[in-house]
Formats: structure tokens, sequence, C-alpha cells
């Protein structure tokens, strides 16, 4: 079949149709040799001023699309090692190989300095030091850390305490801390999550994958220790 040569008059015809055609295909306009009008003296052309518009919200809106690309992807990884350090404490045969599993596995796959699991003091049902992993918090701590209704702290800096992260809080800035109470009632306890690079953690950040964590790490602590404690 025999193509029809497009004439300027068709193009005319088309644009005439469709006045909000370069809306949708702003960058078309870049190619285009627009004249400029002769308008008289003191009056402005709007036409370079419209399409000089139409130019920087496209690339405003590139410029968004791409943020908005990077934070997905940024999410998506976010979450995939989360799974992977969940997999890796649900592996646990023991609560010793849990606490194993909680400080040496997790901190290297979701790019942590230190993991703190630290428990209240309690006589009825005091929960296992494992040779120290697990720390001793004198009674009422949790709630001067975190005070009676919040669960949660992020600290961008001067977080390194040594009641919570022992020899290791010397190099700690930054932490978030998050309350536990496997037992429903005593001995409650935290897990703090450390790193050496202030400002890791902020207030204005959410948390929902870190309590996420939080209450797998609570769940290990009663599956293992439910029965002897």
């Amino acid at each position: 079949m025999e193509k029809t040569a497009l004439r300027a008059d068709d193009v005319a015809t088309f644009l005439a149709e469709h006045p909000d055609f370069f809306t949708s295909r702003p960058d078309l306009l870049e190619s285009l040799a627009l004249p400029v009008r002769e308008m008289g003296s003191g009056v402005a052309d709007m036409q370079q001023y419209v399409v000089a518009r139409l130019r920087d919200e496209r690339e405003k809106l590139r410029g968004a699309t791409s943020e908005l690309i990077n934070i997905s992807k940024s999410n998506l990884e976010t979450q995939s090692r989360i799974h992977r350090a969940v997999l890796a404490i649900l592996n646990a045969r023991g609560f010793e190989t849990f606490v194993e599993a909680l400080q040496d596995l997790v901190p290297e796959l979701l790019d942590l300095d230190a993991i703190a699991l630290c428990f209240e003091e309690c006589d009825e049902a005091p929960v296992p030091s494992c040779d120290g992993r697990v720390r001793r918090l004198v009674k009422g701590a949790v709630d001067q850390v975190l005070g009676d209704e919040q669960d949660v702290w992020l600290l961008p800096d001067d977080a390194g305490d040594e009641a919570i992260f022992g020899p290791k809080a010397s190099e700690i800035r930054s932490a978030a801390i998050v309350r536990l109470a496997p037992f429903y009632g005593d001995p409650v306890g935290i897990v703090a999550f450390g790193v050496k690079e202030p400002g890791y953690f902020s207030p204005a950040q959410a948390n929902d994958l870190i309590m996420f964590l939080a209450s797998v790490i609570e769940f290990g602590v009663r599956r293992w220790l439910t029965q002897t404690v």
C-alpha cells in the first residue's frame, strides 16, 4: 500500500483539533523552531514563557519520578534484608543459638554494628545471660529509658549507653531502642539496634520495620524460654 505524504496543512488541522497535544508531550517542543513574534515595543511574547514553563515542569516530573523509583528500590532492598534477618532468627534451635543469630548474623544482614538484648533483673523468672550476651538491667530501667507508654526511641546521636551496649558502647552513636515484653509481665526488656554512624536513626523516620523485627525477636524469646521462665 502506497504511503501518502503528510502535508503541512494536515499537521496544522490536527493541532487545531487537539490544542492540548503538547501538554502531554512537552519534550517535542525542544525540537521545534518556534518564531519570536513581534508584539510591539514593551509587549512580551508569552509563547516563550509558556514553552519554558512546560520544559521546567517536565524536568521536575522526571526528577520526582526518578526519586520515587529510587525510594521504592531502597524500600524493597530493606524489606528483603529484614526477611533474611527474620529467617536467621527463626532457624535457631535454642535460646543460645537464637541470641547468637541475633547478635552475629543479623547485624551483618542489616548493616548494623551491634544488637543488644537486655532484660530487667527478676528473681522469679531470670533470663539466661548466655555468657554475658544478654545484659542485665536494674528493676525499672526500661521505663526510665522509654517512659511508661513509649515503645520505641530513635536516637540520632549520643546513644552509646554502656548499660545497654556494654564494651561496644563507646563506638555506638545512633540507636533504635524498642521495648520487649515477651512474657506479658516481668521480666521486661529492650532490644537496641546500634550503629557507629551518627544520624542513622532519627525520630522523623518511620519505625514500622523496626517494630516488626522487634516483635519477631520478642516471639523468639518467648518461644525458647516460656517453658523455663
